[in-house]
């Protein structure tokens, strides 16, 4: 059996874990209704027009995102009026889609990368980054599609060059920005791999790629005038408490780089170390005050194990590197720090894990080429190898933990969710809909008989269990 045959049967049961894995986070997360925040009227706007909805999105104050929206109304209108699952479905094989795409980028060609694989999935689903991207009961999470955008390019950039690459690549680039300002980190990504020699774009698709960026900026800043988000569009965390819009413009609204400052340093350090959180050190917090919080020590313990093997494996490599001779594993690790870089100057605005889910994506990819090398140079010395495996070990078992606590998240999320739909009409009354109209009305009867009757709420979680996991 030539050794290519057996290379694709390695991949084959590879994307046959990674199926299952996401069949897995399918279950529940069909199970989560849509949420009646943010959700219910961005629902009532998709009545109108496509081409009138989309073009009402270029003159929004501090965002552009009409792909965004293109994306919703193009589901709402095949759904039929089955709201729920046809959102909920889609979401779902985005997930798939995306443990396809980074299996696909990860290559697992043997028995040992096979075996490395688990951790590997562990880390993309268990991490803070994706998990709260997806338990976000949105009808579809825009940081989903853009991360799948960024997966897609990667990808491309790994890939054999074909004559319709430059076309994707320039049509991934718009998509991604067009549907949240961090879609931006698409053009890195094809940047980063001309850079360290991927040819999967040619130079006149990058200098496409490239041309498209600029027309981005002309369009935002010069045509539309559409600027940045500043310090009134959100709440943000701040050392170890969360600030509202007014109090972030009342503290640093005479001289913001602090602040953001403040967001780009947290924002690798959550990455790195899974802390902060939402830009608020809370495990420091929990640990000054005597009560630490379990799972946000399990964060952080597997994250620092993860980067430390990461930086293991940089620093094995550095003559390698300093010659500028790269192979695959080199280049994925090197994409990697060029996303974190980009990824957290781009959310300089205010600290949100969500932003940094295409960082975390690549972390993912990163901590699974750290480990392969790893175990492929397990140390001869005794001593050396029984820590080496106990590393390996502590880090199965925190990163195993995660994934887990995803989907006891995905419970959660779906219980709260339904006690928002038990008090829709309070949130109405208060939003200014004391008199909702037929359609209001209609649609209000039809998700809240979704989510109280249609999809059963998931049995309570026991606490002894909430305990290990972060579903809160």
């Amino acid at each position: 059996m030539t050794g290519t045959v057996v290379e694709r049967r390695w991949l084959a049961c590879s994307f046959a874990y990674g199926t299952l894995v996401s069949l897995v986070a399918a279950y529940f997360l069909l199970r989560v209704p849509i949420q009646v925040t943010d959700s219910f009227t961005t629902l009532l706007a998709l009545e109108r027009p496509f081409f009138h909805l989309v073009r009402e999105q270029f003159g929004q104050a501090g965002y552009l995102r009409p792909a965004m929206w293109a994306e919703l109304k193009l589901v709402y209108d095949l759904s039929g009026g089955d709201y729920t699952r046809w959102f909920r479905l889609t979401q779902a094989l985005q997930v798939l889609a995306l443990v396809w795409l980074y299996i696909r980028l990860v290559q697992p060609r043997s028995a040992a990368a096979l075996a490395v694989l688990p951790l590997g999935l562990a880390i993309l689903v268990g991490g803070h980054t994706f998990a709260w991207t997806v338990r976000e009961a949105y009808p579809i999470n825009t940081f989903l599609t853009m991360l799948l955008c960024c997966a897609a390019a990667a990808n491309l950039s790994f890939a054999r060059p074909r004559w319709w690459s430059d076309a994707l690549a320039a049509a991934l680039f718009v998509v991604a920005a067009l549907t949240v300002e961090t879609g931006l980190l698409v053009w890195v990504i094809f940047a980063a791999g001309a850079l360290v020699g991927l040819r999967g774009v040619s130079p006149r698709g990058l200098a496409l790629v490239s041309a498209a960026l600029a027309g981005y900026f002309v369009l935002r800043f010069a045509v539309l005038d559409i600027g940045v988000p500043g310090l009134l569009e959100r709440d943000s965390g701040f050392g170890f408490s969360r600030y509202t819009p007014g109090e972030l413009s009342a503290r640093f609204g005479a001289s913001p780089w602090g602040f953001y400052a403040y967001n780009v340093l947290s924002g690798i350090a959550t990455v790195l170390f899974a802390e902060p959180r939402d830009g608020v050190w809370r495990l420091t917090r929990s640990l000054a005050a005597g009560a630490p919080e379990w799972p946000l020590v399990i964060g952080f313990v597997s994250s620092s194990l993860a980067t430390a093997l990461i930086a293991r494996f940089a620093w094995t490599r550095r003559a390698r590197w300093r010659r500028w001779e790269f192979d695959r594993d080199d280049q994925l690790v090197l994409m990697f720090a060029a996303v974190l870089a980009a990824n957290v100057v781009i959310g300089y605005a205010y600290s949100k894990d969500q932003i940094l889910s295409p960082a975390g994506f690549f972390f993912a990819v990163a901590a699974f080429v750290g480990t392969l090398d790893l175990v492929a140079h397990l140390p001869l010395r005794r001593v050396a190898r029984a820590g080496a495996l106990a590393v390996c070990v502590v880090l199965s078992v925190s990163w195993s933990l995660r994934a887990v606590g995803l989907h006891a998240g995905l419970s959660w999320t779906a219980i709260k969710v339904r006690e928002q739909w038990a008090y829709v009409d309070d949130w109405l009354a208060r939003v200014g809909s004391h008199d909702p109209s037929p359609r209001t009305r209609a649609l209000r009867d039809q998700l809240q008989g979704d989510a109280v009757r249609r999809y059963p709420a998931p049995p309570p979680l026991r606490e002894p269990w909430t305990r290990l996991f972060e579903v809160e």
